[in-house]
């Protein structure tokens, strides 16, 4: 099995990133993250002690959870950002309004998409080279791609559907999905499946009778930190007993945030998919 070798390149292109490839001195960098895919893409090019303020919901790494919150999805604390007068703010597509008000206070902000697979192999060359590491990402770019080169299947006939959120410990009643866009989507094609949802809505709500007429061949349910266990949630799928995905036994659960912030994590989602035979 190919994948098996994604450990060992793992460790190579790490080891490859973290020698001689700093650019210039950025220990004194100053630096705000406002999405949790920011802020664990930082962490690992080896920069996350340098990081002052990120927005909410960042908790991975540890260390993440004691760096000030200076920010929600669409706000900014300006006083803070005023006070310690950050080197650089990362920030996503859609907080075009903060970026806008760091650009009337002569804030240097840039905005890093992380939407697609690609968009998330780019950002660690974008972040890289802001942070005087782009040597560092490049390496760390080239070698997931050499990874996910492994990790390319033919196409089959399989339709997947995603949960990436529901109602937990109860019947499925409805899931949120992903339609065809976005970096799950990507994965998918990746591995040789389609997208059982014929939309281009990134997130639309499915129903019951929706799941059980669109019949998806593999049902993959992604489920935040929860006190449940895999048995547990497997049961809220009963409802689906005559579908093929719960016949075959190929509903999946995977359970924690890494499968759905775009960073870093990501790619070890990807080897947890393999590993589970999709």
């Amino acid at each position: 099995m190919r994948y098996a070798h994604f450990s060992l390149i793992l460790i190579l292109f790490i080891l490859l990133s973290c020698s001689g490839t700093k650019d210039g001195n950025s220990d004194d960098l100053k630096i705000i993250a406002l999405s949790p895919g920011i802020v664990e893409t930082i962490f690992f090019l080896g920069k996350g002690d340098n990081i002052i303020g990120t927005s909410g919901h960042c908790s991975f790494p540890e260390k993440a959870r004691s760096i000030p919150v200076v920010a929600g999805i669409s706000d900014l604390n300006l006083e803070f950002v005023l006070k310690e007068k950050p080197d650089i703010v990362f920030l996503m597509p859609s907080q075009k309004n903060i970026s806008e008000k760091l650009d009337l206070i002569g804030i240097k902000n840039i905005t890093v998409p992380q939407e697609t697979l690609a968009d998330i192999l780019n950002s660690f060359v974008v972040i890289g080279e802001e942070i005087g590491l782009k040597k560092r990402s490049e390496t760390i770019k080239d070698s997931l791609d050499s990874v996910l080169n492994l990790f390319q299947a033919q196409e089959d006939s399989s339709e997947v559907l995603i949960s990436v959120g529901r109602e937990y410990g109860s019947p499925v009643s409805h899931v949120y999905s992903n339609g065809k866009t976005g970096f799950l989507n990507d994965i998918m094609i990746l591995l040789g499946h389609k997208n059982a949802l014929d939309t281009s809505i990134p997130y639309p709500k499915v129903g019951t009778e929706a799941i059980m007429t669109i019949d998806p061949d593999i049902i993959i349910d992604l489920v935040p930190e929860t006190a449940q266990n895999e048995e547990e949630l497997l049961r809220d799928w009963e409802t689906f007993k005559m579908n093929k995905a719960w016949k075959e036994s190929k509903i999946h659960i995977f359970i924690g945030s890494h499968t759905t912030i775009p960073g870093p994590r990501i790619f070890d989602f990807i080897k947890e998919l393999k590993e589970k035979g999709l």
